[in-house]
């Protein structure tokens, strides 16, 4: 219902929740806060700025689009709909009703004062209908308020007067629910709203009974010929002090004047209370309705394509599931995909190095943690007599492990109760091509890995005999095939080289030493100094030793020792200077970096 005092402060709750599409909740219980509404999609591209999207990121992409907690402000409508009240009753309302004889001319006056409490102060509570993935809810609240009316009457004659204090009250109960469904579309059915009279200190013949749904407490109070007052808690005093003519002229004008006033003041917080409900349950969906449509109409950067265009490819679909935790909605929209095999293939190289950086790690002390690179060494000596042979005797069936995402999982977003899928699928059979071959920097095997879906985001993780000659690695690639044709999409989803008309995936590469290029490490006198320091009779203190089951990490097991020798004084004074200034030490300085890092990574 309309109403011309509804205030601002809840015109832009209104507004907030026109933007959520959805509604306010919040729990039973008064006392405490409101819960949240929250509305997420999990898709395969970043939601908000699609541009950023990268594969490695598919697991945090699905925060909420909007999330608010929300409670009906009852302090705040109580006052504005109490101070309105006292808008429409004029302080004072009286007259003169002359009289002929031989009745005397009465003079009355009534002066009101309404208030409204509310006696209730529950909070909209939502609970889902059915499994979460039927997207349904139900939103329900119960409240009740007190109308209390105090009079000032006066009625006098020439020779006598009475002056009656009169209160009576209603209390008006309101039960509002609504049922909405929130996907593909948001689609509420009407807000269900009935009152009922719970409790009155006048006689209002209703015996507690529900109203119709949309009646107004005028009409109902319209219905009692006799009134509010039946048996006359005004007209009794009254009559005591004047006479039966007096009286019957009080009676006349009192009577309607209380009446009219009183019906007026319980329609307007009737009114008050319906406008709380239809601000507060109703859900506003024109603005909400194009969740979807937005979702489909993202676009893939690279792929020149929208998600909505590649569904039918990915073998893919949309679904949303809600859950209601504590009272609370949480929805998401989630892209799910089948990962069925359909014609995709990946095509690409594994490059091992010929080279790789050795290391020196300190335990320890103010360089605890420091990794240096020493410089390179030869690496994988071994495939230098397997040149020429077939690549598939070299490096084994279990080199190149390949799954494919299926979806984000809604137990992501949405906690616990809602329903566990799985996010990741095994898929795909790998095939090596041709022989071993020599390059400058690595040795060379050809590979292709076919049975993949025509559309599908791959990830690819080294193992068995390829990481074990250093070409340790895991990245994820965006797969399309189309016409016969492979293309494929880096981690930023920008495209690969072609050769042949296929994409080409590359793993691994030249040896590398720190930050720098493919010969980084110390400088010739430093890597001389630290290499002689590396024979345990230079420095026995400092328990340098080769890291087990790595021949090119050296570990400094005595970081403090280490740190008061000539170098390692050198090398503190230079950390801590690269780390004050924040920048990375001036070439010829070593380049230290935290934490373990494995030989021969191609980064």
């Amino acid at each position: 219902m309309s109403n011309p005092f509804r205030p601002s402060s809840v015109q832009q709750c209104a507004a907030a929740l026109a933007v959520s599409g959805l509604f306010a909740v919040a729990p039973t219980d008064a006392a405490a806060a409101g819960k949240s509404v929250r509305v997420h999609v999990q898709a395969p591209v970043d939601f908000h700025n699609p541009l950023a999207t990268r594969l490695d990121s598919l697991e945090s992409y699905g925060p909420a689009l909007f999330s608010q907690s929300f409670e009906i402000p009852y302090d705040t409508l109580e006052g504005l709909i109490d101070d309105k009240l006292d808008e429409m009753v004029p302080n004072s309302i009286g007259g003169t009703v002359v009289c002929t004889d031989p009745c005397p001319d009465v003079t009355w006056s009534i002066r009101l004062s309404p208030t409204f409490k509310f006696t209730k102060k529950n909070q909209p509570v939502v609970t889902k209908i059915g499994p979460s993935g039927d997207a349904r809810v139900k939103v329900e609240l119960s409240a009740q308020a007190k109308v209390a009316i105090h009079a000032d009457v006066h009625a006098e004659t020439w020779f006598d007067s009475a002056d009656v204090p009169v209160d009576v009250f209603v209390i008006i109960g309101v039960k509002a629910s609504v049922e909405v469904g929130l996907w593909p579309k948001i689609d509420p059915k009407p807000v269900a709203l009935e009152f009922t009279l719970d409790d009155k200190n006048i006689d209002l013949e209703l015996n507690g009974t529900a109203a119709a749904l949309g009646a107004k407490w005028g009409t109902i109070i319209g219905l009692s010929p006799v009134g509010l007052l039946v048996g006359g808690p005004i007209l009794g005093p009254i009559l005591a002090f004047l006479g039966d003519e007096a009286a019957d002229v009080a009676e006349q004008k009192v009577s309607e004047v209380f009446y009219d006033r009183a019906e007026r003041l319980f329609a307007e917080a009737t009114r008050g209370l319906e406008d709380m409900v239809n601000d507060h349950i109703e859900p506003y969906v024109n603005q909400a309705n194009d969740i979807k449509d937005k979702l489909l109409n993202k676009p893939i950067k690279g792929v020149n394509k929208s998600v909505g265009q590649l569904l039918s490819q990915l073998g893919a679909s949309i679904e949303l599931h809600t859950v209601t935790p504590d009272g609370g909605l949480a929805a998401s929209a989630v892209v799910r995909m089948t990962g069925a095999a359909a014609g995709g293939k990946m095509f690409g190289t594994v490059r091992m190095p010929t080279k790789t950086c050795e290391y020196a790690k300190v335990n320890g002390g103010p360089l605890k943690g420091a990794t240096i690179p020493l410089g390179l060494v030869p690496a994988n000596e071994d495939l230098k007599s397997k040149v020429g042979q077939p690549c598939s005797a070299v490096l084994g069936a279990d080199g190149i492990a390949r799954q494919v995402y299926l979806g984000a999982n809604p137990r992501t977003a949405l906690g616990p109760t809602a329903q566990s899928l799985p996010t990741w699928k095994s898929s795909g059979s790998l095939t090596w091509k041709g022989n071993l071959v020599a390059e400058a920097d690595w040795y060379a095997c050809k590979f292709e890995i076919g049975g993949l879906p025509g559309a599908a985001v791959v990830e690819l993780a080294t193992g068995g005999a390829v990481a074990a000659h250093l070409v340790d690695q895991k990245h994820r690639y965006f797969e399309l095939s189309a016409a016969g044709k492979s293309l494929v999409f880096d981690n930023f989803l920008a495209p690969l080289k072609l050769e042949g008309g296929n994409a080409q995936v590359i793993l691994g590469g030249a040896g590398k030493c720190g930050g720098g290029g493919g010969g980084g490490g110390l400088a010739p006198n430093k890597l001389k100094e630290l290499k002689d320091m590396l024979d345990p009779s230079k420095c026995p203190q400092c328990g340098i030793l080769r890291k087990p089951g790595s021949e090119h990490i050296i570990e400094v097991t005595n970081g403090d020792a280490f740190a008061k020798t000539k170098f390692g004084k050198e090398l503190v004074q230079q950390v801590n200077t690269a780390r004050a200034s924040k920048l990375t030490p001036k070439a010829g300085a070593p380049a230290v970096k935290p934490g373990a890092v494995k030989p021969g990574m191609n980064r």
